[in-house]
């Protein structure tokens, strides 16, 4: 693992999202998302679900309990740059080789950064979120607002990691169709086994390859320029933080 990136993650603590991934449950998972949905003001249930029955929390304190990220109610700093006006070129400066920017639409804003401009740890970065923490199926180029979490990263702000996550999920359970992928399967399914929910079957899902030293020569180190890659697989699955099963299921 490249060290710089190894040193941040753990810096912030992050170190159960790259860990090795377990299995998921897709059935449990899907019906979770169908019943994560909220409609109304139902404000008390915005980050709640229900599997077979059982109530199942998936905000911010849960999340980050479940990974062993301490969050003591400081202000995320990510949360706070997504309402201020962003520095573009900061962030061109931080995630970008020479001569990368972003992409701009007929209004000169910005749409999104090319893969192939990012800096070799910039790509680390990019694959990793886009597993474990923003799910993305399109690798091609990152979003203004993913390029922004990428830059806030680099820059070394506080982020509630447990917060975005939650944020993914609740909008991916909004978005979701019969054809869109599933975040956060993995971690979905042990928040269902912490609650109580049976996920022994039907069969769980093997988990993807870890993204470890290869993967990073890979996906984030070639030169990508007028080459398709191929993109990653869906994202990949989490494991609980250690001595958490007693104390999440006392």
């Amino acid at each position: 693992m490249a060290p710089k990136f190894g040193r941040e993650l753990e810096r912030r603590q992050w170190e159960n999202l790259a860990s090795y991934p377990s299995p998921a449950n897709i059935a449990v998972v899907k019906e979770f998302y169908t019943n994560a949905r909220t409609f109304g003001g139902a404000t008390h249930e915005m980050y709640t679900s229900y599997v077979r029955g059982t109530r199942i929390p998936f905000d911010a304190d849960t999340i980050n309990s479940f990974l062993g990220a301490k969050w003591v109610g400081e202000q995320c700093q990510f949360a706070l740059v997504m309402h201020e006006d962003v520095n573009y070129a900061d962030v061109e400066r931080t995630l970008c080789m020479a001569g990368g920017q972003f992409q701009r639409n007929k209004n000169d804003s910005p749409i999104h950064i090319r893969r192939s401009y990012l800096t070799p740890l910039a790509k680390y970065w990019m694959t990793f979120t886009h597993a474990n923490i923003q799910p993305c199926s399109y690798v091609s180029d990152i979003t203004t607002h993913r390029a922004i979490f990428l830059y806030c990263v680099l820059r070394g702000l506080n982020i509630n990691v447990g917060q975005v996550i939650a944020n993914e999920i609740k909008q991916c359970a909004h978005a979701v169709n019969n054809k869109s992928p599933l975040g956060h399967p993995s971690l979905i399914t042990q928040l269902c086994e912490l609650a109580g929910v049976n996920i022994s079957t039907p069969q769980l899902e093997r988990p993807r390859k870890e993204i470890d030293a290869s993967f990073y020569t890979q996906y984030c180190t070639m030169d990508e320029a007028g080459i398709p890659m191929p993109a990653p697989h869906p994202p990949r699955s989490h494991r609980r933080a250690p001595q958490q099963d007693q104390q999440e299921q006392a």
